[in-house]
């Protein structure tokens, strides 16, 4: 068996390939009518601009959705570590009233899409985050030797 090199492929030329696809729109303007092909082709770009308005406008609303549905999540998370570690003997309630209490507070009448509902949903989320990941590295973190 021998292994000689395959001949490489030829692409095809970009000159010639950008020649056809003005020959082509050349073709297409005849058969439709320049003035149409142009109106059209305007049309056409306000129509994907709108498209793309709307898509925008859709995605940044499932977006604040899902920052609230994540601030929640990571809520509940926190929730669930912190009640995990003082069953194992952690620190006392304290830190979990205190984040209650703060994700309460900004969140407690914020609603719509107003900047500022969306600024405090989006702090809530920070702080139940970094309260997460507090709890978990309390969880996973080796014991403590007993105090003598």
């Amino acid at each position: 068996m021998s292994f000689e090199p395959r001949p490489a492929q030829r692409r095809p030329d970009v000159v010639v390939l950008v020649w056809i696809a003005g020959i082509a729109l050349a073709a297409i303007a005849y058969v439709v009518g320049p003035d149409r092909l142009v109106a059209g082709a305007l049309d056409g770009f306000v129509h994907f601009g709108a498209y793309l308005d709307a898509l925008v406008h859709n995605f940044t609303l499932s977006t604040l959705q899902g920052l609230r549905a994540v601030a929640i999540g990571l809520y509940g998370t926190y929730v669930g570590l912190s009640l995990l570690a003082m069953r194992r003997g952690a620190q006392g309630p304290g830190g979990l009233i205190v984040v209650t209490i703060a994700c309460l507070l900004l969140v407690w009448g914020a609603d719509g899409a107003d900047p500022v509902a969306n600024a405090r949903w989006a702090a809530a989320l920070i702080i139940a985050a970094l309260s997460a990941l507090g709890a978990t590295r309390r969880l996973t973190a080796p014991p403590r030797p007993p105090r003598a």
